[in-house]
């Protein structure tokens, strides 16, 4: 079996850059859109790799103030700014402060909590008066769409979507995000949803290549799949041919507090 990441990269980074490569420009979008200026403080929860908190740093400028906060910033490794802080917090437990920020931003973290409608609310609350937060949720069922069809990759498909819910995780959460955005009492502003077709054996099949290798073995442990099966899935998904699959759906919301 070919292996799946980049030979001497750590396979979590390359995948996190690999997600980043085809939602970023969205999400930037979405932050135009929104207005970020120059001095806002804002917070990116689940920064990843880094790469919003490194394009919201560039924009807010010098007077500004971006906080990367995630469980294992050692992603952010080399993304530098004199305005950008890294936080490792879990933020189930550590909430933002409250009346705090210009911005919040999460990108598909909020499906993987058990507590996430909490959370969200705590994102809610911790924005200034007339502050902005954009919140990005995947629903992971749109990979079980496989033309032409393929049982063994929908099959696949069905693993990891049960296997989140192992794990306490919704794999269709991006479809719950824009009525639990309502419940917060923000004024939503905009909603929009993104996915893309991507090709067997091309770089972008990289971003599912590498989500399955990161829950085989325990997709293969709890009898979700055969180890034959996985490899199969694997060299199915990296040979070139003209099988195409959906990446996962992003489901983006973005609203505001009120002035007072």
């Amino acid at each position: 079996m070919q292996s799946p990441a980049e030979p001497h990269s750590d396979p979590e980074k390359v995948r996190l850059e690999r997600v980043a490569a085809l939602t970023d420009p969205a999400t930037v979008r979405y932050l135009e859109q929104i207005g970020v200026r120059e001095g806002w403080t804002c917070a990116e929860v689940g920064a990843g790799a880094g790469s919003i908190a490194r394009w919201l740093s560039n924009r807010v400028g010098h007077f500004g103030k971006v906080h990367a906060i995630d469980i294992e910033p050692g992603y952010m490794e080399g993304v530098t700014a004199p305005n950008l802080e890294f936080r490792e917090q879990d933020i189930t437990t550590t909430p933002l402060q409250e009346g705090s920020y210009d911005l919040v931003h999460s990108k598909i973290l909020l499906m993987h909590l058990a507590d996430r409608e909490r959370v969200l609310g705590e994102f809610a609350k911790a924005l200034k008066p007339g502050g902005y937060l954009l919140v990005e949720e995947a629903d992971i069922r749109s990979i079980q769409r496989v033309d032409p069809p393929s049982p063994l990759l929908t099959r696949a498909a069905a693993a990891l979507e049960t296997f989140f819910y192992f794990g306490g995780a919704d794999p269709g959460y991006g479809m719950k995000l824009l009525p639990a955005f309502r419940r917060t009492g923000l004024t939503v502003l905009g909603s929009d949803c993104q996915l893309t077709a991507v090709q067997a054996g091309s770089p972008e099949i990289q971003t599912i290549v590498l989500s399955l290798a990161k829950l085989a073995p325990m997709i293969v442990k709890a009898g979700l799949m055969g180890q034959k099966e996985v490899e199969a899935a694997f060299d199915e998904l990296q040979r070139p041919s003209d099988t195409v699959i959906y990446t996962p759906i992003t489901v983006s919301v973005w609203g505001r507090r009120a002035d007072s």
